[in-house]
């Protein structure tokens, strides 16, 4: 393995699944999608993440030979159009649905969406967005349906919000977003119990 160590290696794939995000200035900013398997954790990382408008975001993660526990996830929109999920992406705004993210690329599997309409965008994998994976992007200034509270929609007879995905948009405020630029997955807000993840 040359200058880096079996241990070493080993350590960064276990623990560096919550590493820090590559997102650069002036560059497409990348959102990992990742899993903890021990914990039960499916996750887009960073949860939050801020760019201007016109700008693209890249969902991707390495195909490493255990892609197939990933199979299935997916990149959508919280839009009625998207399962009879509530309206979560400014109205003027396209939703987006990158479908099951199985086919690997140059070693990637990856999405990319542009977005154009000024806003707050909620997302959600269909496959384990009842374990909480959700994500947001604020383009420009934060505004629309997604700065109610997650759930609003159940009402109008809207798909219901789960708890561990309503759990994390709450951890990601818009404004927050704004200022940071970026919001790290919330990794202990949402732990599965034993025997998937960490007992509490």
């Amino acid at each position: 393995m040359g200058a880096v160590s079996r241990r070493t290696m080993i350590a960064t794939v276990g623990a560096g699944v919550f590493a820090l995000p590559r997102v650069a200035f002036g560059q497409t900013p990348v959102v990992r999608v990742g899993l903890a398997f021990p914990r039960g954790q499916y996750f887009f990382d960073p949860a939050g993440i801020w760019i201007a408008p016109g700008g693209t975001v890249r969902w991707e993660f390495a195909f490493n030979g255990g892609v197939g526990a990933l199979m299935g996830v997916s990149v959508t929109a919280f839009h009625p159009a998207n399962e009879n999920h509530e309206l979560r992406i400014p109205e003027a705004a396209k939703p987006f649905d990158s479908g099951p993210m199985n086919r690997a690329a140059n070693g990637f599997i990856r999405f990319e969406h542009v977005f154009d309409v000024e806003g707050t965008y909620d997302y959600f994998s269909i496959t384990h967005e009842s374990i909480g994976m959700v994500g947001r992007v604020v383009v420009g200034r934060p505004g629309g349906p997604a700065e109610q509270p997650p759930g609003y929609g159940a009402r109008d007879g809207r798909a219901p919000m789960f708890p561990a995905s309503a759990a994390i948009l709450n951890a990601c405020p818009s404004q927050q977003i704004v200022e940071k630029k970026s919001i790290p997955y919330p990794k202990d807000l949402v732990v599965r119990p034993y025997p998937y993840g960490e007992s509490r």
